[in-house]
């Protein structure tokens, strides 16, 4: 007997609350990303310790060691419950971090708490898209999730930055205790706004409506995780996360001492790095909402793929090499708005292969951020160990390097969103 499916205009609340509780998760995370250089000796460090960045790893680490099971823990649990309990884990080791920020080792302990609250919520955004949306929304569902991901990556880098109002570190008047003072009043903020919107998401958020958004959701035949990952193309998606995210977080990490190492001028407030930043992210967001729903509108995935990906490498290379300001802020433009907007598409293809379908919807993204985040983490480690004096050239061409193996590998992969007739 088939059961009543139904599409409810209450989907839109729960990805609302979802989105606000994933942005201000990343808006936590990358908090110290524009700093560094300013909070390096609040946290006990040297002036110019490298180690810093370990901060921004912290997240990517968070994923390689949990992504996978907690991405099967959400298609057994539920969104309520997994992302629920993330949410709450990001107020705390948001709150407990205000504390210790004078110690180093326990604010990396804090970045790496609060990433394994952003591992639960981000792992649930499939499984949301698939419970709440018809399938021709689901990329559009994906990009949204996205969008809020990216708000709250903009926010935390920028804000950061403007709301700096003690001496940047080596002009007239700075001190360790003006730079804590400032730091303190804007992880505040981050925990004030992070605890209202927790309380949001759980007056809001539900698992699944009574009826099934899709036929689909009613599958008899279980997809198992043994066959997911005997499938090639899952893998090849994967990969293209480890790509991607080797580009995004690397850039994050090292993009202020980048911008100095090409000559590009920095400055406090609206300097070079934060309208970089800015430039990513704002053309990011309207990509990922842009390109998924021509992709659902036009049922074709792949195309989308491969040109985002080309155009990707070539602007990784201008942002990176590019001694003309004015090149580096179009080319970060484009880049945001190509790269980013792959993932909610790739994501959707994932739980479009036969061997995932929405029975495994979780596990995919699990798989995917886990290699996503293993290449974040990679490039943050490497692209400064790549380094030669002063020049990321090396660095770089790292980042293209393997953004064109996964472009090659995600060639080769099926087109997976066919024509429907229409039944009327």
């Amino acid at each position: 007997m088939t059961q009543e499916t139904k599409v409810y205009t209450y989907r839109w609340a729960v990805l609302l609350v979802f989105g606000l509780i994933f942005m201000v998760g990343q808006m936590m995370w990358l908090t110290f990303s524009l700093i560094r250089n300013e909070v390096t000796q609040v946290f006990g460090l040297v002036a110019g310790d490298p180690s810093v960045v370990l901060l921004t790893a912290s997240q990517p680490l968070a994923f390689i060691i949990l992504s996978i099971p907690i991405g099967w823990l959400a298609d057994r649990k539920g969104l309520v419950i997994v992302a629920g309990l993330g949410a709450i884990i990001q107020v705390l080791f948001g709150v407990i971090r205000i504390f210790l920020i004078n110690d180093f080792i326990l604010v990396f302990v804090c970045q790496f708490g609060l990433s394994i609250g952003s591992v639960m919520i981000q792992n649930c955004i499939v499984y949301l898209s698939v419970s709440w949306f018809p399938k021709g929304e689901r990329g559009l569902a994906t990009g949204v999730s996205t969008l809020f991901m990216l708000l709250g990556m903009l926010l935390g880098t920028a804000l950061s930055l403007i709301l700096w109002t003690a001496p940047l570190f080596g002009d007239p008047g700075y001190t360790v205790a003006l730079a804590q003072a400032n730091v303190e009043q804007i992880l505040y903020l981050d925990v004030i706004l992070a605890s209202i919107l927790t309380v949001a998401f759980f007056a809001v958020a539900r698992d699944k409506p009574p009826h099934p958004p899709d036929i689909d959701v009613l599958a008899e035949v279980t997809p198992s995780v043994r066959g997911m990952l005997k499938d090639r193309n899952v893998w090849f998606i994967s990969f293209g996360f480890f790509a991607g995210f080797g580009i995004f977080i690397g850039l994050t990490a090292i993009i202020e001492e980048l911008l100095i190492s090409l000559g590009i001028p920095v400055a406090a407030g609206l300097g070079s790095p934060v309208i970089v930043m800015v430039l990513l992210m704002v053309f990011g967001i309207i990509g990922a909402i842009a390109v998924p729903a021509i992709s659902d509108k036009v049922q074709r995935r792949k195309p989308f793929l491969m040109v985002s990906l080309t155009v990707g490498i070539i602007s990784t290379w201008l942002v990176g090499t590019s001694t003309i300001t004015e090149l580096t802020y179009v080319s970060s433009a484009i880049l945001g708005f190509f790269l980013i907007s792959v993932m909610p598409i790739a994501l959707s293809m994932l739980e479009e292969f036969k061997t995932v379908g929405p029975e495994l919807a979780g596990a995919s993204t699990g798989l995917a951020f886990w290699f996503g985040n293993l290449g974040g983490f990679l490039g943050t480690i490497l692209l400064e160990a790549l380094r030669v004096g002063e020049s990321y050239l090396y660095s770089i061409v790292y980042l293209v390097m393997v953004m064109v193996i996964a472009t090659v590998l995600i060639f080769t992969i099926p087109e997976t969103k066919r024509r429907e007739e229409t039944v009327q």
